[in-house]
């Protein structure tokens, strides 16, 4: 069985959503705090006879007015409509009405001004002129019904006694903490939310910053940064460069638009390959690849075959995706810029005696 603080915090959620952002979360929290004060102080007032009865009665019908606002942003989507509803009958209508029938500036809607501010700038959309009339109104009216409370002391309901007003100050300021309490939640919400959008975009500009964007494959720095770790990290390794043949014909032939298909469909045969194996792939050049793989020369070879094979079973409109590669194996004291030049010298001697075909630096011969 859930203890209680379970079942409460299950409830709330649901009350306010779950699924849902900060804003409608702090929306919604704080129209049900509402609604929850508004009875609360109607069965109070009528109570503590702290103004007359039909504003009692008044406070009720609001209360339910509050809760259908609830109702139709909680499970309808009308947040947005709701938000701008709910800011305008506070500031304009409920705190007012509040002023004057309970002991104005003696009384505690100052202290729900406060409240209603807080809560107004956390919540509305963007919006310049609504924003605007909003704000302007939660700092003009507070001064407006100071000023009308001068110029006529009689709209001003007054307190029977002064126990009875510190008693509604007191219950006032305990109604204001919880309403902050939800107010400072949302925010804490927001804050977190905003953080963590923040995060994911700084995390997908740095997983960008390291991506070619025409392949998906690491960048020519970012493979040249793998290939350094490996350097350090591995014994068995290989660096194989791979060129796609007759490429600029391809383009002069066919356009730009197909040669981009062809660069994009040998780098997704590659960047298969080489997940299935824990190797890295980068673009290294326009048609130029290199691919780190973890192992031998025999590696090396078997991955050359299968990224043929692969090529050879899907071919392009304008025929089979043909390509040189060169191959050499990490040596104890290779430095990045050796272990490079191997393959390179590999991959220029089977472009240079036929393409289509993978030599490795240790005899320099076709495989």
């Amino acid at each position: 069985m859930a203890s209680p603080l379970k079942m409460i915090g299950s409830s709330w959620r649901w009350l306010v959503g779950e699924n849902v952002s900060a804003r409608q979360i702090l929306h919604h929290g704080f129209l049900v705090s509402a609604m929850l004060i508004g009875l609360f102080s109607a069965v109070f007032n009528y109570l503590m006879e702290l103004t007359v009865p039909a504003y009692s009665l008044a406070l009720l019908v609001i209360s339910l007015m509050i809760m259908v606002m609830w109702y139709r942003s909680r499970f309808h989507g009308e947040y947005r409509r709701m938000s701008w509803l709910f800011c305008t009958l506070v500031t304009f209508v409920m705190l007012p009405a509040n002023w004057l029938f309970n002991n104005g500036a003696n009384g505690p809607t100052l202290l729900f001004y406060l409240m209603a501010s807080a809560y107004v700038l956390g919540v509305l959309p963007p919006d310049r002129i609504r924003r605007g009339v909003l704000i302007s109104g939660l700092m003009l009216m507070p001064w407006l019904l100071l000023a009308l409370e001068q110029t006529y002391p009689g709209l001003v309901a007054a307190y029977a006694s002064p126990s009875i007003r510190s008693l509604d100050m007191g219950v006032s300021y305990t109604l204001a903490f919880g309403l902050l309490s939800v107010v400072i939640a949302g925010y804490a919400k927001r804050i977190r939310e905003e953080r963590n959008i923040s995060r994911a975009y700084a995390h997908k500009l740095e997983r960008l910053s390291r991506l070619d964007g025409l392949t998906g494959l690491y960048n020519h720095r970012t493979i040249h940064e793998h290939a350094e770790t490996w350097i350090n990290q591995y014994e068995k390794a290989c660096l194989l460069i791979c060129d796609l043949d007759n490429f600029k014909l391809i383009n002069d032939a066919h356009g730009h638009p197909y040669g981009d298909q062809v660069i994009a469909t040998f780098s997704a045969h590659i960047q298969d390959l080489s997940h299935g194996i824990e190797g890295k792939a980068g673009r290294y050049g326009g048609e130029e690849f290199m691919i780190l793989l973890p192992g031998n020369l025999a590696t090396a070879r078997q991955f050359d075959r299968q990224l043929r094979e692969r090529c050879d079973a899907s071919p392009l409109m304008h025929g089979n995706i043909r390509f040189s590669a060169g191959a050499s194996e990490l040596r104890h004291n290779d430095s990045l810029a050796s272990w490079v030049q191997r393959s390179d010298e590999a991959l220029y001697h089977a472009k240079a005696h036929g393409r289509d075909q993978l030599i490795v630096d240790h005899d320099i011969s076709a495989v």
